[in-house]
């Protein structure tokens, strides 16, 4: 059997840039102001890559974008038709090959549910005193509005490393979730980064009561981020970041090295790194990197989507068990 291999996108959002919106440097490192929206070719040309090479995955959207509307009723600056647009080329290009889940609601600021305000913490600060009780909640909110714009969403993402002080409450929180929104009792999630680890892969982070939780974790980091913070766009540039992932022999990178050591190279990246601050240079990179996948690993991995490793996790849960490091 091919091993897995998977593309996380960390951070999207319809139109505007949620990373803008959070970072605390408003600036590249190159002196530019980081630009608050990303048009929609810029989408376009994503699907086209990753429909082209076959790249599956996990894909985020933000309900509730930096505080600034929601996907249902619309977002501060952006038209609704470009909102919609971007919805429904998700829809109908990335999906299924990408599972989708919620970022969390906002990926900013906090917020109450009663009033639908933002609290004066991020999500993040906002989570470290959570247990299951009020996570339920927020994240069955989340998964809700996925849900009502059209996506089968049965997964989160953790903004930041929202939940990870309180993760047994969390994983607790994401099942009950899931099942409350959608009736399925397995589910997903992404929190953990799990590199240089021999035999890296997902596993089973809660099996009671007749839900599971899977945690599915990155084993190869964001080499795209870097083209946030410079113009060059060069083909020795994108030949560069894709040698972080995968040399143009085949014969090292990242993901050999994961490959090799017995576990699935899961690529995050973020929606940032692949815009490059308007630019796409991260597109074309990941790009090199999946020519360089199909030339030299086509007979060992197959490009597979966070709904299909959870499927193949929960069929052999024993095969699967928490890593040591994580209690």
């Amino acid at each position: 059997m091919k091993t897995p291999i998977s593309l996380i996108i960390d951070d999207p959002a319809p139109v505007i840039s949620v990373y803008k919106e959070h970072s605390s440097d408003p600036f590249t490192k190159d002196g530019r102001p980081l630009v608050p929206t990303y048009p929609n070719e810029l989408l376009f040309a994503f699907c086209n890559v990753v429909q082209k090479h076959g790249i599956r995955g996990k894909f985020s959207i933000v309900p509730m974008p930096a505080n600034k509307g929601d996907i249902r009723y619309g977002i501060e600056g952006v038209s609704k038709a470009e909102m919609q647009e971007w919805l429904d080329t998700v829809k109908a290009k990335l999906t299924p090959a990408f599972t989708i889940g919620p970022e969390m609601l906002t990926h900013h600021k906090a917020v109450d549910l009663d009033s639908g305000k933002p609290l004066e913490m991020s999500e993040k600060e906002w989570a470290v005193t959570q247990n299951k009780d009020t996570l339920t909640p927020y994240i069955a909110k989340a998964l809700s509005i996925l849900n009502e714009v059209g996506f089968d969403a049965f997964g989160v993402t953790s903004p930041w490393d929202f939940g990870i002080t309180v993760e047994d409450e969390y994983v607790a929180a994401i099942a009950d979730a899931v099942f409350s929104v959608t009736g399925r009792r397995a589910s997903w999630y992404f929190l953990r980064y799990l590199r240089r680890t021999p035999n890296a892969k997902p596993w089973v982070a809660y099996d009671k009561e007749q839900k599971t939780v899977v945690s599915i974790p990155a084993t190869v980091k964001d080499y795209f981020w870097q083209t946030i913070d410079t113009t060059e766009c060069s083909d020795e540039y994108i030949d560069r970041i894709a040698d972080g992932l995968i040399t143009a022999d085949g014969k090292s990178g990242e993901i050999l090295q994961v490959l090799n050591s017995g576990g699935y190279p899961i690529i995050v990246t973020h929606w940032q790194s692949l815009m490059s601050n308007g630019l796409g240079t991260g597109i074309k990179a990941l790009e090199r990197v999946a020519e360089r996948v199909a030339t030299h690993l086509a007979d060992r991995v197959e490009w597979q989507s966070f709904a299909q490793i959870l499927e193949a996790v929960v069929k052999d849960k024993a095969s699967f068990p928490m890593p040591q490091f994580h209690s």
